[in-house]
């Protein structure tokens, strides 16, 4: 093509053209931040902005619909994820264990779970659940296709994860260090008093909790300075602690041996347990007597790990910058730690942390402190958003042909669900994903949906075309022009200013450009704005315009310009 997409919308040397974004209004970017994006007709602007006479009404309704989301119907969803290539996601853990681990040893679980995370993200009307599942699966990361993990991975993405997310966070700690995936994967279903292994006890402390922020590496632990805010208590840990609650967590393993049933379940196994006293971040002094009765030590260092000022902060830290910004103003972490430490001890604590971070859009000089751009969509929202952009129809499910075909692709792109092998997670930093590998493959992938079937006579995944027939006000008036405004509105959901059009801007002309450019054959560009395209002519895929072929290649120019993949 003689232009171009990333010099259209993004210049030479600004990849992800964050500068040139217009913000855009107050709904969009609400749906843009606890949602995975507008999708017209279902999840969109319009309902937002039907809840209320102001913002901080509108966003107050809808953030505490979205925190209820067993009383949100979920007909779509659930009718896509009823088909018959999900085999296992109504199987409970010992299904689980028995059908896949003890009796087959494959990876059912996880195909279908890795497919369905695609279908609900798209799909669901619970859009906040679903952009928080992402969160939690990755802050307790796990690789999925792990030997315990596979087997069970529709336990810990449903008991675990979906579970917790918006409940109390000690709960969903205790859950996650009890599953056979979490056990298995840092290698605590092996640590005994005779051979003890630091690996969970460090992760524990490092990732899901305190924060490396916490850590205060090799001094002595009485040399650790109290906490600011709780002089009692020290400020972090140190590696004497991770030893600490090492030992106390000796004896959780996995029921894996027919001596005790196979069935795959959590079990304390008391002559492997470490009974002598411990000093868990207690400036050395011990705090977990000899002989206690049986899990005990662990759940007092959970107890005391989940209510730590340092984990609140952590935590709170994170989910601030995965629904904000990627450095988010310390004001709001404030307010969300001080929510956190309020409710250590509610069974909603998760939701109300979530509810101070999110109402906190509505406050004055909040786009001061948090301007658009402040996050870059990483590949699999960016995907998802253009699916939901264009009302994708297509299920991504296991054992499907054309739902491999995608998978392979997405898969280069760099965030293939659950697939992240350190512990930490998948990044979550725009400068991680704004590299040209990252980008094109995802922008290779939105292409992939869009031509799929275009031309075959099969079902169309993205219906551009029917869009375009359906919806655009005078069929009579198809110029590159016109079109381009039609696409940009519907897909951003804005105009800039509120002005009804994006004619006259920038963007507005690169779009129209490219679809107006030639291919060979024909001596010039087709007149942007005076001579309408033939609307028999939209469908077809002949010399010298390919205007079916153009116009699906213009949505995808939209859906990878700076005002899309903003976050």
């Amino acid at each position: 093509m003689a232009v171009s997409r990333r010099t259209l919308l993004f210049g030479a040397a600004d990849k992800t053209g964050a500068d040139n974004a217009e913000s855009p209004p107050f709904a969009v970017r609400v749906m843009n931040r606890m949602a995975f994006g507008p999708r017209p007709g279902v999840d969109d602007i319009d309902y937002f902005n039907s809840l209320g006479g102001d913002d901080l009404s509108r966003l107050t309704a809808y953030v505490d619909e979205q925190l209820d989301p067993l009383a949100i119907a979920d007909g779509e969803a659930d009718t896509r994820l009823s088909d018959p290539a999900f085999t296992t996601l109504n199987k409970t853990l010992l299904q689980l264990w028995q059908d896949h681990h003890v009796n087959s040893n494959n990876d059912q679980p996880v195909d279908d779970v890795e497919r369905a995370v695609f279908v609900r993200a798209v799909y669901s009307r619970r859009q906040l659940l679903e952009v928080l599942a992402d969160f939690w699966h990755n802050h307790f990361n796990i690789y999925a296709r792990d030997f315990y993990a596979r087997s069970t991975w529709v336990s810990w993405d449903r008991d675990v994860i979906r579970e917790h997310a918006l409940g109390n966070f000690r709960q969903m700690l205790e859950a996650t260090a009890k599953h056979p995936a979490m056990l298995y994967y840092l290698d605590n279903y092996t640590s005994e008093a005779g051979g003890p292994n630091e690996n969970y006890a460090r992760e524990l402390l490092e990732l899901h909790t305190l924060g490396a922020e916490a850590y205060f590496g090799t001094i002595l632990p009485g040399d650790v300075p109290p906490h600011p805010n709780d002089p009692s208590i020290p400020a972090g840990y140190v590696d004497n602690d991770v030893y600490e609650v090492m030992k106390c967590l000796t004896g959780w393993r996995v029921n894996d041996s027919s001596s005790f049933g196979d069935t795959g379940e959590f079990m304390y196994y008391p002559p492997w347990h470490e009974n002598t006293a411990k000093a868990v971040m207690s400036f050395g002094f011990q705090n977990i007597p000899a002989d206690q009765p049986p899990e005990k030590d662990g759940l007092d260092v959970l107890d005391m790990i989940a209510a730590h000022p340092a984990t609140a902060r952590y935590v709170s830290t994170k989910l601030c910058r995965r629904l904000l910004a990627d450095d988010p103003p310390s004001s709001i972490v404030d307010a969300a730690t001080a929510t956190f430490l309020a409710n250590t001890g509610a069974s909603d604590q998760l939701k109300q942390v979530v509810r101070t971070i999110l109402l906190s859009m509505a406050d004055p000089g909040f786009d001061a402190l948090v301007p658009w751009g402040s996050k870059l969509k990483r590949p699999f929202e960016q995907v998802v958003s253009a699916m939901r952009a264009v009302n994708a129809d297509f299920t991504i499910k296991p054992d499907d042909s054309e739902s491999n075909s995608f998978w392979w692709r997405f898969d280069d792109a760099g965030q293939l669900p659950f697939n992240h092998r350190p512990p930490d997670g998948y990044p979550d930093k725009r400068d991680v994903w704004q590299g040209s590998t990252s980008l094109v493959h995802t922008w290779r992938t939105i292409d992939w949906l869009l031509d799929e079937n275009a031309t075959t006579g099969d079902p169309v995944l993205m219906p551009v075309l029917e869009i375009t027939q359906n919806e655009f006000p005078d069929p009579s008036n198809y110029t590159p022009d016109s079109l381009a405004d039609f696409w940009l509105t519907r897909v951003l959901r804005f105009t800039p200013g509120g002005s009804g059009t994006w004619l006259g801007t920038d963007t507005h002309d690169a779009v129209a450009r490219f679809l107006a450019q030639s291919y060979s054959g024909a001596s010039n560009p087709y007149p942007r704005n005076k001579v309408p395209i033939p609307p028999a002519d939209l469908a077809s895929e002949s010399s010298p315009y390919y205007w079916h072929r153009r116009l699906r290649g213009m949505v995808g120019l939209i859906l990878s310009s700076p005002n899309f993949i903003q976050r």
